[in-house]
């Protein structure tokens, strides 16, 4: 009996001795909290805000771009911890005062014609999708949507559009065609202008933006390329730039141009920058009956879309 008594209060106290040594370091672990690690998302490659500024010389047939974008920064900041993207729009006369002011951003969203290249960085796109043929890819800019152009029979004809087009009467840029449906115009129709659209939007980087930021710019844009998002651009009337992302137009002149628009011709966003104001003047001469004014236009086109 004796024994056993001894036996057991041995064993006792090599458990307590166990304990005041051990205890601790198993009650501590790695000094992690297993629920926290074992949701730990992988570390994001940067952590702060990044600034798009989207300028505003174009608008889609409805709704806005701005808060398109801005809904879709929202949901590209919940996928990706630690980063926030944040969305100005503005037009074109505000964003050029505030770049004159020193007010850059990380990245811009621009219509073809808006910014000229040095303005920008060399940067890997790289989509992991097939774009539209016709559509100008550029390792400064990479196009993300795009709007076109209808002929109707009333509004001010674009000088630039319906020469490009060789379309006769009125040519209207989307947005414009929706205004006057909204109003109520009555006894206007409309149709596809052409295959030539400069309504293209683009997304490129700073120059001044760092290596580490870029590629958190360069994974907004193919959050804006993902089929998802693509899929989302009927919101604003728009077109996707995939050849393969389905969208659901319930407007059978929307079908009918997204049709059209199975190959795009367009101008390199660029070229159009330097060319873009004498185009224009070179279109509304030519319109006027000016046939040496329309041969330096086409000659002009011919130029900005080989570019």
């Amino acid at each position: 009996m004796r024994k056993r008594l001894y036996f057991r209060a041995a064993a006792a106290l090599l458990i307590l001795l166990f304990l005041l040594y051990a205890g601790p370091r198993v009650g501590a672990g790695t000094g992690e909290s297993f629920y926290v690690k074992s949701r730990q998302l992988q570390p994001p490659d940067y952590v702060g805000t990044l600034t798009l500024y989207h300028i505003v010389t174009c608008k889609t047939y409805q709704g806005s771009v701005t808060a398109f974008l801005t809904e879709r920064a929202e949901a590209f900041n919940k996928r990706h911890f630690g980063v926030r993207i944040t969305v100005e729009g503005m037009g074109e006369a505000d964003f050029w005062e505030r770049m004159a002011y020193g007010r850059r951003a990380d990245m811009y969203s621009f219509f073809s014609g808006v910014l000229y290249e040095e303005l920008l960085q060399e940067v890997d796109f790289a989509p992991e999708t097939d774009l539209r043929p016709g559509l100008t890819l550029t390792p400064y800019a990479a196009p993300w949507c795009f709007s076109g152009y209808v002929k109707t029979t009333v509004g001010e004809t674009d000088p630039v559009a319906t020469l490009a087009n060789g379309a006769t009467g009125t040519v209207l840029d989307l947005r414009a065609w929706g205004d006057i449906q909204r109003e109520g115009e009555m006894g206007a129709d409309a149709a596809v202008a052409g295959a030539f659209t400069d309504q293209v939007c683009y997304l490129g980087v700073d120059r001044n933006t760092d290596e580490e930021k870029a590629r958190a710019c360069l994974a907004f844009y193919a959050f804006l390329l993902s089929e998802p998002t693509q899929r989302l651009l009927p919101s604003l009337g728009a077109f996707s730039v995939r050849t393969d992302a389905p969208c659901p137009y319930g407007n059978s002149l929307l079908l009918d141009m997204d049709r059209a628009y199975k190959k795009v011709i367009v101008p390199d966003p660029f070229a159009y920058h330097t060319h873009r104001t004498k185009l224009r003047e070179e279109a509304a001469a030519a319109l006027a009956g000016d046939e040496g004014a329309k041969n330096n236009f086409f000659q002009r086109l011919a130029i900005v879309i080989e570019s």
